[in-house]
């Protein structure tokens, strides 16, 4: 697997309105139910100005975007694209390339 980098935002105005440090917890939680804590850094972060889309959360290198999940999809997006390697083409946002 390869390292990634998932930036989440939970600063702003917004973000932290509608509960970004729960969905903060839940990928943490479920990184680390997956035995992903080591192959995945999680970087909270403030405003990526996405504020009608939040949730937001970034993953690099795949240049991926997801928007608009809920807690519940989060075990998804781990399951289905960090280990399965299938992005949840629902929750995308933007895709670069």
């Amino acid at each position: 697997m390869k390292k990634r980098k998932i930036y989440i935002d939970t600063g702003g105005l917004t973000c932290p309105k509608k509960r970004s440090q729960e969905f903060l917890r839940a990928l943490l939680d479920a990184l680390r139910k997956a035995g992903l804590e080591q192959a995945v850094q999680v970087i909270p972060r403030g405003c990526f100005g996405l504020c009608n889309l939040a949730p937001n959360l970034y993953i690099e290198p795949d240049g991926l975007w997801y928007s608009r999940f809920t807690v519940k999809d989060i075990p998804e997006i781990v399951q289905s694209h960090l280990i399965g390697g299938q992005p949840v083409t629902r929750l995308i946002h933007y895709k670069k390339g």
